[in-house]
């Protein structure tokens, strides 16, 4: 039984109180177990017993019906079952019958499923009660007693795996320490090897005898020297190569003092060496280039640049440089062509470094050009003779170093690299001394020209290999020339030899500038420390301060003196104005201006102008005027109110300039009318040639010198600026044509007398012209022939149009109102012959007009055409006055309504 309940356990336990015993067979499934209803078997029993009785009743004769299967699940799950079928064997059934037996199998349905569900439920909890009894926990017992000692197994087998991989782990350290042991050995002993064999090569030492079979062979096999030290320095870069690789060890500790002789002698025959070979002429050698070359490339292969710069300044440029920067070579003649550079300059010179001209002599300048150029000319010989030095001296120093050797880096690993520092020494130091410079380098430039020697590269870019012409040739002249030369060349007191100096020397950076093979050594060239110490001793500040103390003083006295100075010279009429100009040209004159203070001077030119407008603004003559000169109450300017006319701005100052045109402020407390127009004159003639000077100066030299390149910009600001000048033109032309039309409107009161003295006259027709015609643009023609004159010609015809539209509009006025009176008079004398000249003569009274009438025909014009055409000829002959003045009469509407005035038109329907 225990057997059985093991090898099921999810069989029903036989002892389950809640379970009947189970039977032999497995139950039927719910299909064959279903079983026909109540309902169906009384069905069937009712009709069997209904057959019966019909059939005793009718003793045997009764009608057998088709007989419906009962209801069921055999029945209603066959696979064929079919709706319509089932309904037609049931035809003969009612549909409450057939709806009877459908909710009774369907209740039947639901209790077998209730039934199925506790069944099995049962089952479920007879299986944990059939495991309880069937002795399960010591089945478990049973089983943990092999799963246990397979576990033990496990643990010793793991044990003895570990075991056996520390030990393996062992075994291998130690192998691998004893190969790590062994190649520092081999290191060791090759490091030996190697500081033996350099000593060898540099016969230092003890190996020196015992490899002297070695060196006399590697002599016979190298002759050139610099190809031996060429040989070992690369055996000593492999040497510290292997020494940076041994490490910190005691054996290596015990070959430094070794490794630092043969480092020494090393460093001291490659620079004995290059000392030799720098002690030779270019031209007189020719293993002079292939012997540097080789040399600088050991130099840099070893990582010794600068030492390599240091011996270079030392052996080569520095003598050179003590001997010619000197202050007693400025007070020496300059040689013809200022000490050219071309013809000191051979075939041995590399072509990029042929400077084949030399820097220009500079001309006398300023107020006293000998004074100017004492030292200027010393010294343009001094920079031609450096240059003339670095061309042929230098030059090929610099094509290998720059040009050849430019990208040179020290050859191995990183680690022979990084020890070079130690190999340099004070080299090295020396090195960074001439590289470097910190920010405080430049602003001591100012002191005693000396640098700080121990600071870093300044912020100057990176540059690999050799810098020959920064570190040594641009550094050590720019500091002789701060040294020995600053209290002659940066004379910042005087602002004509500080600009000679300046641009020489900017000349010459530049040419050095131009032998830089490169734009990175270009950069680092203009951030040295000594190059921009040079620059900075030259204080540019100092000199624009001078500059413009000097055109602020110009001006400002010429303000201040006035008429008193004499008056203007070309072209300009003021002195005042002379002086504003010069000071805007002097700015930008080759003599003054300085491209690094460009940007000042453009600042200068514009605050001048400003100034300029407000001494006009405050010169000019004030009037209270209309709004245009043509409603212009210009009696009142006679009524003797002349306080109008002062200038504003204080008390007139005396004087007339030369040539007798006065100049703003006039003369005496009351000033003339005739004296405030030639201020206003004067004034608007220089306003409007200043505007157009600046514009030509912009145009032929400003526009090119200006900072930033924006000269779009800056022509707009400079338009700005002289409309600003030239706003208060309009004003000052406004009061000069009303000054002018108040003169010429006195004879037009002589218009009215015109009629009658033509009726008074026994003249047939007009024979000139009126005699107050041609006194009407006397004044005008007097002013533009004379004051006038000073103002261009279009400001003048456009005076002179303004002047003559005026008068022509007063006069057409005038002829119209006496037209408008004499045809009231007409109107009211009705019985009376009219006296219009306008028209043609109206008759007389009805009766006797027509005989008068023709009796005036025989005798010729009547008066009214006489003054007519009087009236014609007088305006005619004022339009000729006009065209003498350039004015356009033909296109001046009011001159052309003063004609239709004269002949009627325009008027002719005001007397109907």
């Amino acid at each position: 039984m225990a057997a059985d309940a093991l090898e099921d356990p999810f069989q029903p336990s036989t002892a389950s109180p809640h379970q009947p015993p189970p039977t032999s067979s497995p139950p039927p499934p719910l299909v064959k177990a279903h079983r026909p209803t109540l309902t169906a078997l009384l069905s069937t029993a009712d009709l069997q017993a209904a057959h019966s009785h019909d059939d005793g009743d009718d003793d045997g004769n009764g009608v057998d019906l088709p007989l419906a299967p009962a209801l069921g699940h055999d029945v209603l799950s066959r696979p064929d079952w079919d709706a319509s079928a089932f309904l037609l064997e049931r035809r003969h059934s009612s549909l409450d019958d057939l709806r009877s037996d459908l909710r009774a199998y369907l209740a039947t349905l639901r209790t077998s499923l209730v039934g199925v569900i506790n069944d099995e439920y049962e089952a479920f909890i007879g299986l944990s009660l059939g495991l309880r009894h069937a002795h399960v926990a010591h089945s478990l017992a049973t089983i943990r007693r092999p799963v246990l000692s397979i576990r033990g197994e496990v643990t010793r087998v793991r044990r003895e795996l570990d075991d056996m991989r520390a030990e393996m782990s062992s075994l291998l350290d130690e192998r691998k320490h004893v190969r790590e042991h062994k190649a520092l050995m081999r290191s060791l002993l090759a490091t030996e090897d190697a500081v033996d064999k350099v000593e060898g090569l540099l016969r230092v030492g003890a190996a020196a005898a015992a490899n002297g079979d070695q060196d006399r062979s590697l002599d016979l096999s190298v002759d050139s020297p610099a190809k031996r030290l060429e040989r070992i320095a690369s055996e000593y870069t492999h040497m510290r190569y292997l020494v940076s690789r041994a490490g910190d060890h005691p054996f290596v500790h015990s070959l430094e003092p070794r490794i630092t002789h043969t480092t020494t002698t090393l460093r001291t025959s490659l620079s004995s060496l290059l000392s030799s070979i720098l002690s030779t002429s270019p031209s007189a050698s020719a293993t002079y280039r292939p012997e540097l070359t080789i040399t600088l490339r050991t130099f840099a292969a070893l990582g010794l640049v600068h030492d390599a710069e240091e011996i270079i300044r030392r052996d080569l440029v520095r003598p050179f440089v003590a001997r010619v920067v000197t202050r007693e070579a400025l007070g020496s003649s300059a040689p013809s062509g200022g000490g050219g550079v071309a013809g000191a300059v051979g075939p041995h010179v590399p072509p990029p470094y042929r400077l084949v001209e030399p820097l220009p002599l500079p001309t006398g300048t300023g107020d006293s050009p000998s004074a100017n150029t004492a030292v200027a000319v010393p010294l343009t010989a001094l920079l031609n003779r450096v240059l003339a030095f670095v061309a042929t001296e230098c030059g090929v120093v610099l094509d290998v170093a720059e040009r050849v050797l430019g990208d040179v880096v020290p050859v191995g690993n990183g680690a022979a690299a990084g020890d070079v520092s130690s190999l340099g020494g004070a080299g090295a130091k020396a090195g960074e001394r001439a590289r470097g410079g910190d920010a405080r380098g430049a602003q001591d430039g100012e002191g005693d020209g000396a640098k700080d020697t121990d600071t870093d590269k300044g912020g100057r870019p990176p540059v690999r290999g050799f810098e020959v012409l920064a570190n040594v040739v641009v550094d050590e002249v720019a500091t002789a020339l701060v040294r020995e030369l600053g209290t002659v060349v940066f004379a910042a007191g005087r602002p004509a030899v500080f600009h000679q100096h300046y641009r020489l020397v900017t000349a010459f950076l530049s040419r050095l500038e131009a032998l830089s093979p490169t734009l990175p050594r270009l950069t680092s060239l203009r951030a040295h420390p000594s190059y921009l110490s040079l620059l900075k001793r030259f204080q540019l500040p100092v000199y624009y301060q001078l500059r413009l103390k000097d055109a602020v003083a110009a001006v400002e006295r010429a303000f201040e003196l006035g008429s008193a100075s004499g008056g203007g010279g070309d072209g300009w009429v003021m002195s005042e104005s002379e002086a504003v100009w010069r000071a805007v040209g002097r700015c930008w004159e080759d003599e003054v201006w300085l491209e690094e203070l460009a940007g000042r001077f453009w600042r200068l030119t514009l605050q001048i102008l400003s100034r300029y407008r407000t001494w006009l603004n405050d010169n000019v003559p004030r009037y209270i005027l209309p709004s245009s000169p043509s409603n212009a109450n210009l009696s009142a300017l006679d009524g003797g109110d002349r306080s109008r006319l002062t200038p504003s701005g204080g008390t007139p100052r005396p004087g007339t300039p030369s040539g007798g045109t006065p100049t703003p402020g006039g003369a005496g407390d009351d000033p003339s009318e005739e004296t405030t127009l030639r201020q206003l004159t004067v004034l608007v003639a220089d306003a409007l040639t200043m505007e157009r000077r600046v514009v030509e100066l912009f145009e032929a030299r400003i526009r090119e010198r200006l900072p930033g390149g924006d000269e779009a910009e800056a022509a707009e600001v400079l338009r700005e600026s002289l409309a600003s000048l030239t706003s208060l033109v309009p004003s000052l032309s406004s009061q000069i044509t009303t000054i002018l039309i108040k003169r010429s409107i006195e004879p037009l009161k002589l218009v009215r007398s015109v009629a009658s003295q033509v009726r008074a006259s026994t003249r047939k027709g007009p024979s000139e012209p009126s005699y107050f015609v041609r006194s009407i643009l006397k004044e005008l023609g007097a002013y533009l022939g004379g004051a006038g004159r000073v103002v261009d010609e279009g400001t003048r015809t456009r005076w002179a149009t303004t002047v003559v539209e005026d008068i022509a509009g007063r006069y057409a006025a005038i002829l119209s109102t006496q037209k408008k009176t004499e045809d009231s008079l007409r109107w009211l004398k009705k019985g009376r012959q009219g006296l219009s000249f306008f028209g043609r003569a109206v008759g007389a009274a009805a009766g006797g007009g027509g005989a008068g009438a023709a009796a005036g025909a025989d005798e010729g014009p009547t008066d009214d055409e006489r003054v007519k055409a009087q009236m014609q000829r007088d305006v005619e002959a004022l339009a000729e006055d006009a065209v003498r003045l350039g004015v356009d009469v033909d296109a001046s509407e009011a001159f052309g309504a003063l004609r239709r005035a004269t002949v009627g038109e325009g008027d002719k329907g005001e007397g109907k």
